[in-house]
């Protein structure tokens, strides 16, 4: 029998133990949505617990399927990216995601009600109302909950400090505890990282992008950004967008050649032509086309030192 690698079992367990968190917290939902229904019913003099009860946890077990996959989409469109900006493509695709899903989840629960004969209230036009109802009446907390769902993804996805030694060296910047684009360093090596080994030592960076796989002359690199989502290399007149983090170029170059000037930005050094001071102690750089790029006041020490002067 095949031993199981031991990161393997860590990540199966910690699968696992996510599960359950979930299944436990909606469970605890659950008993505080019935509690809710049976007092509400007893105040009210009525006597149809079961119906109330049913109406206000049947949605549940919906939201806990469909919370690994909120989670999932937090995780790879993350709303602020790694430069502490608003993604406003990845909010509006978590706007659509979440009315969609609230759509479909009123019309499921609905679907049994639909099936009944005409007479006892049921039929298709029935279900169409009381889905807009339904809609209607839940959309703005549901909303909310859905927005939880992914503030707490981002929080459980984004990279500690601790987690490597890449986001160890690059801590503090700009005054902040560690970058929030640090990438989470795997024990077992991964094909595209030694991809990107063999490309640098051919002169070369990779840029990931979707399907595809851009190398990209290092000589030619003016500086890369952090854009949105994504990461852009300038090199010779073209920009090369990719999937990628910056930490995840940054260790592709060559640390005496570039040099990162702010928590989105690294610089070629051979492409800077002068550093000007700007008020209140900040700094932007030159480059040889023209390009202006500001130097976060955590970088310029960093800056100065590459370039062998004081700034």
């Amino acid at each position: 029998m095949r031993n199981r690698s031991p990161v393997r079992i860590v990540a199966a367990d910690r699968r696992l133990l996510g599960s359950a968190v979930i299944a436990g917290a909606w469970a605890l939902v659950a008993l505080a949505a019935t509690v809710q229904a049976f007092a509400l019913v007893r105040l009210d003099g009525r006597s149809d617990v079961v119906g109330a009860v049913v109406s206000r946890v049947s949605i549940i077990p919906l939201w806990a399927l469909a919370t690994p996959l909120i989670l999932r989409s937090a995780r790879r469109s993350p709303v602020v990216d790694g430069g502490r900006r608003v993604s406003p493509s990845a909010l509006a695709l978590h706007l659509v995601l979440a009315s969609l899903f609230i759509v479909v989840t009123n019309l499921l629960i609905r679907v049994p009600a639909a099936l009944a004969p005409i007479a006892e209230g049921g039929g298709w036009a029935m279900l169409g109302r009381s889905t807009m109802q339904g809609v209607a009446e839940y959309y703005p907390p549901a909303m909310v909950v859905y927005g939880v769902i992914v503030a707490i993804g981002h929080v459980l996805f984004r990279p500690s400090a601790g987690t490597s030694a890449t986001a160890t060296t690059l801590g503090g910047v700009d005054g902040h505890q560690g970058d929030a684009d640090a990438p989470v360093q795997d024990s077992e090596p991964r094909p595209e990282s030694t991809a990107a080994a063999v490309a640098a030592l051919d002169g070369h960076i990779t840029v990931r992008q979707w399907n595809r796989v851009h190398l990209v002359r290092v000589e030619d690199i003016d500086f890369v950004e952090a854009k949105d989502n994504y990461v852009v290399v300038h090199a010779a007149s073209r920009t090369y967008k990719g999937r990628d983090r910056i930490s995840d170029v940054e260790s592709q170059l060559d640390a005496r050649r570039f040099v990162r000037i702010h928590r989105s930005t690294i610089v070629h050094l051979a492409k800077i032509r002068e550093v000007q001071p700007l008020t209140h102690g900040d700094h932007a750089v030159i480059l040889r086309d023209g390009k202006v790029l500001r130097v976060a006041r955590s970088r310029r020490q960093a800056l100065g030192q590459a370039l062998g002067v004081e700034l």
